[in-house]
């Protein structure tokens, strides 16, 4: 029995295709407000006297942002290692060693 009921090639790899811009495109968002965040960060420890727990606070909000953009092009390479092995995929009885991981 098919996991999720199956999938059917020619519509899977338009989607991952379509994802993997979708996960560029954010990460590329997420990295220009992080430089934005960076300078605001640079601002309050710059200011006499300096607001180090608004800082600290942006920082760490920072730091999830920077996890979020690292955890996009993870997403976004298995997208595209599954969208380069679909042909694969399709003609296999099982699915290859070093694709289960990603699948």
């Amino acid at each position: 029995m098919p996991l999720f009921g199956g999938y059917k090639a020619n519509k899977l790899k338009p989607q991952l295709k379509m994802a993997v811009t979708r996960f560029t495109i954010a990460s590329n968002k997420k990295s220009a407000l992080m430089k934005q965040q960076i300078r605001e960060i640079a601002k309050l420890l710059a200011e006499d006297p300096p607001k180090e727990e608004k800082a600290r606070i942006k920082a760490e909000a920072l730091i999830r942002d920077d996890d979020t953009v690292e955890a996009y092009e993870l997403l976004q390479l298995s997208c595209e290692l599954l969208s380069e092995r679909l042909n694969l995929i399709t003609h296999s009885k099982e699915c290859p060693a070093d694709i289960l991981s990603t699948v």
